[in-house]
């Protein structure tokens, strides 16, 4: 199971105008929330239960919110950058302008920490994180993720 292949450009959303934590990760759960077939609401409430044992942020704006959901029968990962940082506790300080949003089926733990995995790795890379945050549309992410992925053998 490929990163890129899990993401295509509707999983993508720029501009998200949140003011904390709950906002940002509701904002996003709209989003999924048709396509899963299961209530906003609940996924917000899934992710904020995992926030709650401990901040999901990796630093340099970056985090990655992410649960084990049951009613989903596929993983799912949206991405989603806001326009003003969100404060998610990161290790260093740095409010979150990127979100890496994962959700998986409780029957498919090694799928689920292959994606984090995945995710982990190609954020290791400053000039990923730079063009995620700087890129001016979807493509452009999608771009760089598969040039990052590819780049990094995954």
């Amino acid at each position: 199971m490929k990163l890129y292949d899990l993401i295509g450009a509707d999983d993508i959303h720029l501009g998200i105008e949140a003011d904390d934590v709950a906002g940002a990760l509701r904002a996003v759960a709209e989003r999924l929330s048709e396509g899963l077939g299961v209530p906003a609401e609940r996924i917000v409430s899934a992710l904020m239960e995992r926030e709650r044992l401990g901040s999901t942020s990796v630093g340099d704006s970056f985090a990655i919110p992410h649960c084990k959901m049951s009613g989903i029968r596929k993983i799912a990962v949206a991405l989603a950058r806001l326009e003003e940082g969100v404060d998610f506790s990161s290790p260093d300080g740095r409010p979150s302008r990127f979100l890496f949003v994962v959700l998986s089926p409780p029957d498919q733990p090694a799928a689920h920490l292959q994606v984090l995995s995945q995710i982990a790795r190609v954020l290791k890379r400053s000039d990923l994180r730079t063009e995620l945050l700087e890129a001016p549309d979807e493509e452009a992410i999608l771009a760089a993720l598969r040039r990052t992925a590819e780049a990094e053998g995954l």
